[in-house]
């Protein structure tokens, strides 16, 4: 087998060294982009350190204002315990604590689902204290923003209850179009329906449209026998009336 005649390299071939040309290439074009290389080096990691940061402060954030909503929550029940007790001073007291913690945690984190909820807690709260005033201004505040059908349907129920109480013939007509509203986009017997149910009867009959009174209390009792001592009033006043 002939072997083929290799070919002889000159001299200014032989001085040439394909891997450290490509060498020195490189780190020529790394010389002139240093500093592109160096800008855009930090900006990476300014934009990771960024990233994680914000991802941290947003759990950090929920985590903050899940435990305020839950610390309100947590005042609230035990002010009901000691009210219950007849210790009210106490009640007060606590209660008053939590209604605060909810409104500030509100302030705080009005876009975080907790944040959103303790305004219902406080509009409860206010409810109690006959601040029906603030909580109609609060809640309609609060719905004017678009807070979600299941916290509307919560917000509407207080709304209508402060307007109730307040008791002007527009705020009783106001409050039964948010009975009626919730009943429209809530389950058939579920708590709020019973509540808007109930609601609607005590409007009827200060109106006293007894028999459409009547007619909302059994819808109400229908979704929950267990009659309280108010609605065994509600009954007896009611029967009187019609008769």
């Amino acid at each position: 087998m002939a072997h083929r005649t290799r070919k002889k390299l000159t001299k200014s071939e032989l001085k040439k060294d394909p891997v450290n040309e490509a060498l020195m290439k490189g780190m020529y074009f790394l010389q002139e982009h240093l500093r592109q290389f160096i800008v855009g080096g930090i900006v990476l990691v300014v934009a990771v350190l960024v990233i994680q940061s914000l991802f941290s402060n947003a759990d950090r954030q929920d985590n903050e204002c899940m435990a305020q909503y839950y610390l309100a929550g947590q005042m609230y029940n035990m002010g009901m315990e000691n009210l219950r007790y007849g210790d009210i001073e106490t009640s007060i007291g606590q209660l008053q604590t939590a209604q605060q913690i909810a409104k500030n945690n509100y302030r705080t984190y009005p876009g975080k689902e907790s944040g959103r909820r303790s305004v219902i807690l406080a509009a409860k709260i206010g409810i109690m204290f006959g601040m029906n005033n603030e909580v109609i201004t609060d809640l309609q505040d609060f719905m004017a923003a678009d807070p979600g059908r299941d916290l509307d349907n919560s917000a509407s129920l207080h709304l209508a209850i402060a307007l109730e109480n307040r008791g002007g013939a527009n705020d009783l007509i106001n409050a039964q179009n948010f009975y009626l509203r919730i009943l429209a986009n809530t389950q058939e017997h579920s708590q709020l329906a019973w509540e808007s149910y109930s609601g609607l009867a005590r409007i009827l009959y200060t109106l006293e449209d007894y028999e459409a009174s009547r007619a909302n209390l059994d819808a109400a009792l229908e979704i929950s026998q267990d009659t309280t001592d108010f609605v065994s009033y509600q009954i007896a006043r009611l029967e009187m009336a019609m008769n």
